[in-house]
């Protein structure tokens, strides 16, 4: 008997292991305390949108960590031309992560078998420098290509594959953004034409002399009224502007397993808190079916950009990745104004309130006269950051100057100071990024 249960016991402990296990070997996102983190790549890098964006969501997310982010982007580059300014324009920021994120101009000549073992080469470079390498598929073009017709986009699909398989074995963090992403884009791109038309068709239905105006009437309010809107990537098929580029930040930190949850309340209608994670919650008051209170969060949500959020419905990944949630449960029917720090932020019915709203997608009232706190956090955090890219930007033309064959010594340390003021603008994010108190109003309209 006591054989027979030690068996079952061993047993049990067996399936709670093969339960567990996919959850436990998922990789944790790369990034550490005292990190500098490059993003080597090429013209799409160097654009300072998707590497902006995926910078600004780990200070805001990561707000008790202490890193750095620079930017190494090169229009037209490819892996061997990116090796060979890695000692001036990589290296010598003395970084602990590289992330590589190449193939859009290498497909032109480069048979993949090739293009991977570049990668191989890149990678024995970065953990020659003491580095921890990360590899990042290239991001598909968006010229309506799809899986099941790849047309133009076939050689960075091979290249996304056989990057996967390259980083498993060498057990590299990896992250695949053109699957993720290539189909949305491919099935998007026929509404493009309607999302960049839109504007001028508006313009159209205000000529009371042009015939049929009352159906392109007609036809622009039920556009108004969809929940769908059209979307437009912008930019151009290779670089997109900044509604593709957040989809492309917020692909590579899934893939990457950034971390999704903000922060989360709960309220009833009497004021009671029912549950708090990740934020601290004082001066509660209701009454006359109004609530107040003050909240402050651990951490912020993904700071998104003004001229991206048309994007929020196409992806729901983005708001996936910041659960920054408000419940308040027991209201009467009817409408709410929801005011942050005075501010009218939002108008929610007691139903969408008992369901939760994430705060992440409430953008800026027009009729408000300025942003709610949430959104002017967000862009403080993505102005310091492009402040910062700046800054980086001078520093990298010294340093290809100062790291020239034959170049005077003393080019080095004219760096020093540069790379100071670099420094003092990474802390001036930190200071963007950090939590505040937030007073919350709720009253009936």
């Amino acid at each position: 008997m006591r054989y027979l249960k030690r068996q079952i016991l061993t047993l049990l402990v067996l399936a709670a292991a093969l339960i567990l296990a996919p959850a436990s070997a998922r990789a944790d996102f790369p990034l550490k305390d005292g990190d500098v983190w490059v993003m080597a790549g090429d013209s799409i890098t160097a654009q300072h949108l998707h590497s902006n964006y995926f910078e600004a969501f780990c200070f805001a997310r990561y707000p008790n960590l202490k890193f750095a982010f620079r930017n190494s982007g090169v229009g037209g580059h490819t892996i061997p031309s990116t090796l060979a300014r890695f000692d001036y324009d990589i290296a010598a920021w003395t970084p602990t992560v590289i992330s590589v994120e190449l193939g859009m101009n290498d497909q032109g000549g480069t048979p993949t078998d090739k293009f991977v073992a570049n990668m191989g080469t890149m990678v024995e470079r970065i953990r020659s420098s003491k580095a921890r390498a990360v590899i990042f598929s290239a991001s598909p073009m968006n010229n309506g290509n799809t899986m099941a017709n790849l047309g133009g986009n076939k050689r960075l699909h091979e290249y996304a594959v056989a990057l996967k398989d390259f980083s498993a074995k060498e057990q590299i963090p990896y992250a695949d953004q053109f699957h993720a992403l290539l189909d949305l884009w491919g099935m998007n791109k026929p509404k493009e034409l309607l999302a960049n038309a839109l504007p001028s068709l508006k313009q159209l239905s205000a000529d009371d002399a042009l015939a049929g105006v009352e159906y392109l009437r007609a036809f622009l309010a039920a556009q108004e009224k969809s929940p769908i809107r059209p979307v437009s990537m912008q930019g151009d098929a290779v670089h997109p502007g900044a509604p593709g580029q957040l989809m492309m930040a917020a692909s590579l930190l899934k893939e990457l397993g950034a971390e999704g949850f903000v922060s989360s309340l709960a309220l009833d209608a009497d004021g009671k808190v029912v549950d708090a994670k990740g934020c601290k919650v004082d001066g509660v008051k209701a009454e006359g079916g109004r609530i107040e209170f003050d909240r402050l969060d651990e951490r912020l949500p993904f700071p998104i950009p003004d001229d991206a959020r048309s994007v929020l419905p196409l992806y729901p990944t983005i708001l996936d990745l910041s659960q920054y949630t408000l419940k308040v449960m027991g209201l009467k029917d009817g409408n709410y104004t929801l005011k942050i720090n005075g501010i009218a932020s939002a108008s929610l019915t007691a139903k969408e309130l008992a369901a939760g709203v994430n705060l992440t997608a409430l953008g800026p009232v027009p009729q408000a006269g300025e942003a709610n706190p949430i959104v002017a956090q967000g862009r403080a955090i993505l102005s310091a950051v492009g402040n910062k890219e700046g800054l980086v930007g001078q520093w990298r033309g010294q340093s290809q100057k100062a790291y020239a064959p034959g170049a005077a010594p003393e080019l080095k340390e004219q760096l020093l100071p540069l790379t100071k003021k670099v420094e003092e603008a990474d802390e001036k994010i930190r200071q963007a990024a950090r939590p505040q108190k937030l007073h919350f109003e709720l009253s009936p309209q």
